[in-house]
């Protein structure tokens, strides 16, 4: 089984920028770029300067750390189909998850909660989104199903919650 990779922070991408602030990119910095990055609304070739021959390193180094996987729609979850195998392991951890709630000095238990995730055709699919426990807005994120990968097929960015604002959570 292939080593999982160390998910590159926000500060170790912007290092590995341009860091010239060109807003080329659409960002008003490059740092924002890097959240942009880490969140799949931007790719590595978005930005004009990372498509110069000085920075081909560092572009083939984010797209290895960040994948081919692209964001599910109305999810928080990217799947990297090419490194998925289908061998379940979010599947179980996420359906064992989905009945309990840990609050503040007690366990709440939720009843009949149809599952979030099922591999189909041999990959993981997204079934029922509204299901995890990353939609609860009272609930911390859970990042269950991409911990317990270990194919690196899973990753959790933004969240896509009701009513929250994206810049205030970065």
């Amino acid at each position: 089984m292939p080593k999982k990779k160390e998910r590159l922070q926000p500060l170790q991408i912007y290092q590995l920028l341009p860091r010239t602030n060109c807003k080329l990119c659409g960002y008003p910095t490059c740092y924002a770029f890097a959240f942009a990055l880490i969140s799949r609304k931007k790719e590595p070739a978005d930005c004009p300067e990372l498509l110069l021959n000085a920075f081909s390193k560092v572009v083939k180094l984010l797209n290895e750390h960040l994948g081919t996987g692209q964001v599910i729609e109305g999810t928080d979850l990217v799947i990297d189909k090419e490194k998925c195998t289908g061998c379940g392991d979010c599947v179980v951890v996420c359906n064992k998850a989905l009945t309990t709630l840990a609050r503040p000095a007690m366990l709440v238990h939720r009843e009949e909660v149809p599952p979030v995730l099922r591999i189909v055709d041999g990959t993981i699919q997204v079934i029922n989104w509204d299901s995890c426990k990353r939609t609860l807005k009272e609930v911390s994120l859970c990042s269950l199903c991409q911990e317990k990968c270990p194919f690196d097929a899973l990753d959790l960015v933004t969240s896509s919650r009701e009513g929250e604002d994206e810049e205030e959570e970065w």
